[in-house]
């Protein structure tokens, strides 16, 4: 066995030894990357089409981000939000200013952010004092792996093995406007919220119609209900714009961010119309290391970045091409059911399980995320090269030819 071989065996032997069997790992482990390329312990180069699951949208290692890091460590870390913060007080800012009138609860990933939305809606609940609240989600949505995010997520396998989940949660079809509408009827006086991923992303990348959204707005403000936009993996320029919701022609009452937002440092984010913005009041919700002096930093840098650079210009364009061969392959290959997606966050469902499909990229050098049993999702870096767009691209056309082929 030579050294590097040896390196990885070692990793996946303290892992398995004391790490808690989660995860599903492929066998590699990654030591360094470089805008949309990682390399791993043998150093190999892989095309990254995961971005950490949407989370490195500006690609490994930028630049400025790093100098923004070694600025803040040199710094302050940490103090606790018992004191006023400088970076967490520009950063929320930022965010009002990219999204809507409000105001902003700074926490540490999307689940936290989720939590936050849920007790808030709760609050809202007890302030109008509905006994009864209902929050209506939708069927094969994710919004995290808290109880509070698994009983609000619209998919049964997540559900089990956890006893009573939360009540007072519905669940309707996406893109069902029928199914809606009878919701809103038959909790007449009790909907309290809708929630919804403007895309929903961990079941296929399904995105909800402009038509559905503007009647879950207009229902949400005949009944006095909360629109609630899980915007955590859509957010900070994935489709196409800074968020997705700016296409569908209104802003939410409460959206959840996290994942882009602090380029691969965990910090997450809960803005609050300001309607709204004095339902949680002091004392009622909190965070220790929520919006400490670095990660607001880092987030701070990031949103500058997309907002200075041509990176939305990127994503559309690459968005283009991407599409435009994906619908190439699909009409090639029989096994390719749909393609379906908006700018760097595209879903393609297969007739077969994406997950072999996955392990066969990753030989290749091509790392893509299996996801809904049968869907590969693609989420490259907003900053990807077309050039290597195109190289991943043809590392999955032959992999989907070779099973194809089978």
């Amino acid at each position: 066995m030579n050294d590097t071989a040896s390196e990885f065996q070692t990793t996946k032997e303290l892992t398995d030894k004391y790490l808690l069997d989660l995860f599903n790992r492929y066998p590699v482990a990654f030591r360094y990357g470089v805008n949309e390329l990682l390399f791993d312990q043998n150093n190999k180069q892989y095309i990254d089409f995961l971005s950490g699951v949407a989370v490195t949208n500006l690609g490994h290692s930028d630049p400025d981000i790093i100098e923004a890091i070694r600025t803040q460590i040199d710094k302050l870390m940490h103090t606790s939000n018992w004191f006023y913060s400088e970076e967490a007080s520009k950063l929320a800012e930022l965010l009002i200013l990219n999204t809507f009138p409000g105001k902003v609860f700074l926490c540490n990933s999307g689940t936290e952010a989720t939590e936050a939305a849920f007790k808030l809606a709760r609050a809202y609940a007890e302030q109008k004092q509905i006994h009864d609240p209902v929050i209506i989600s939708l069927h094969k949505s994710f919004h995290g792996r808290s109880v509070s995010g698994i009983s609000l997520t619209g998919q049964k396998k997540l559900h089990t093995g956890f006893g009573r989940l939360l009540d007072g949660i519905e669940f309707v079809s996406p893109n069902n406007e029928e199914e809606l509408v009878a919701a809103f009827e038959r909790f007449a006086g009790r909907v309290v919220a809708f929630i919804a991923e403007p895309i929903i992303g961990e079941s296929g990348i399904i995105p909800l119609t402009h038509g559905y959204m503007n009647l879950a707005r207009e229902l949400t403000l005949e009944n006095e209900a909360l629109l609630i936009l899980d915007e955590i993996q859509t957010g900070f320029g994935r489709t196409g714009t800074m968020f997705a919701f700016e296409t569908f022609g209104f802003s939410p009452d409460i959206m959840m961010l996290a994942k882009g937002l602090g380029s691969g440092f965990p910090i997450g984010a809960l803005v609050v119309a300001e309607k709204y913005q004095d339902v949680l009041a002091k004392g009622t919700h909190g965070t220790t290391f929520g919006g400490n002096h670095l990660g607001a930093a880092i987030a701070y840098e990031t949103i500058r970045i997309i907002q200075t650079r041509d990176i939305l210009a990127n994503v559309n364009s690459c968005s283009e091409i991407a599409l435009s061969r994906l619908h190439q392959i699909k009409d090639k290959l029989k096994i390719v059911k749909e393609i379906r997606g908006k700018g760097l966050h595209i879903g393609v469902e297969l007739t077969i399980p994406s997950r072999q499909v996955a392990e066969l990229c990753l030989e290749k050098g091509l790392i893509v995320n299996a996801t809904g049993d049968t869907v590969i999702r693609i989420m490259p870096a907003l900053t990807i090269s077309t050039q290597y767009l195109n190289e991943g691209l043809d590392i999955l056309e032959s992999v989907l030819t070779h099973f194809q082929n089978q």
